[in-house]
């Protein structure tokens, strides 16, 4: 069943205005929520003793060394590791740079 299909109690009980969608609602209850929440989720996923093997994320690692991790993983990325070298991505030379100046 969908939410929405489940809210016609909400309304007739005067807990939503009618013309609001009642999702909005919802999102600004998990906004408050949130706010409450997010200073105390990286002690709490930490307190838990995973490895930063296992979390994979920058956030929160044991290291502390948030901006180093995510540029790491930049220069590391196989987006960013091509056949021409890491300065011109494939299919640049064959597909892009031919349309110079007919745009």
């Amino acid at each position: 069943m969908l939410q929405q299909d489940n809210a016609a109690s909400c309304y007739e009980s005067g807990y939503f205005i009618g013309g609001i969608p009642f999702s909005t609602y919802i999102n600004d209850a998990i906004k408050l929520i949130l706010k409450e929440v997010r200073p105390y989720a990286i002690s709490i996923v930490e307190s838990y003793g995973v490895s930063d093997a296992v979390l994979n994320s920058a956030i929160g690692n044991s290291y502390g060394d948030i901006y180093e991790t995510h540029l790491r993983w930049a220069k590391d990325s196989k987006l960013n590791h091509t056949k021409l070298g890491d300065a011109i991505p494939d299919g640049y030379l064959e597909n892009v740079k031919p349309l110079r100046g007919k745009m």
